[in-house]
């Protein structure tokens, strides 16, 4: 029986699983501040459209429905393809290319703002994925295990509520901490 228990473990405590999506993870960051760092010069408006973003942010101009609205879409197209394809074969590929995706979107804004503002683009770095990434991090992980375990949850209405609400929240979160704070660091 102890057997049984430790061979169906949660997936979020097996280190292998977290060392692959940490792997892709960082494939993904290197090659998006490689990809950044070749054809910098290529973006050079982008932070001409940040500030424009910051200023409008900042004038209030869009309300607050507009922002999270357009954070449920941004974060929700992926996280609802996740869950679609989930029933398909390709799963497991959707989820490797995701994380793939977030290092390289991750790593060309590292370097994007590394070489916009020098050392304190480190910290604005830091800054835009706080605090909502603390929420989506882990709730992805934790779709991730789920749809690769392929276990049926008890409670399956309890189960959508509470990653919906999870996930709502974390939107919540980026339009009323974060753009303030990326208001107040820009």
């Amino acid at each position: 029986m102890s057997y049984r228990r430790r061979k169906h473990h949660n997936r979020l405590g097996n280190t292998e699983f977290l060392q692959r999506v940490i792997l892709y993870f960082l494939i993904g960051f290197f090659c998006g501040a490689v990809f950044y760092y070749s054809f910098q010069n290529s973006f050079g408006g982008m932070q001409t459209q940040l500030e424009k973003n910051v200023s409008t942010w900042s004038v209030g101009k869009s309300s607050f429905l507009i922002h999270f609205g357009k954070s449920l879409w941004n974060h929700g197209k992926y996280f609802l393809l996740l869950w679609i394809l989930s029933a398909s074969r390709i799963s497991g590929g959707y989820q490797k290319v995701f994380t793939i995706y977030t290092g390289v979107r991750n790593g060309f804004l590292m370097l994007f703002f590394l070489f916009a503002k020098n050392l304190y683009g480190l910290v604005l770095y830091l800054a835009s994925l706080f605090p909502h990434i603390l929420l989506l991090a882990p709730l992805y992980l934790f779709s991730f295990s789920v749809i690769q375990e392929k276990k049926q949850p008890r409670h399956k209405s309890l189960f959508v509520i509470g990653l919906l609400l999870v996930f709502g929240t974390a939107c919540f979160l980026e339009v009323k901490c974060n753009l303030p704070l990326m208001e107040m660091l820009l």
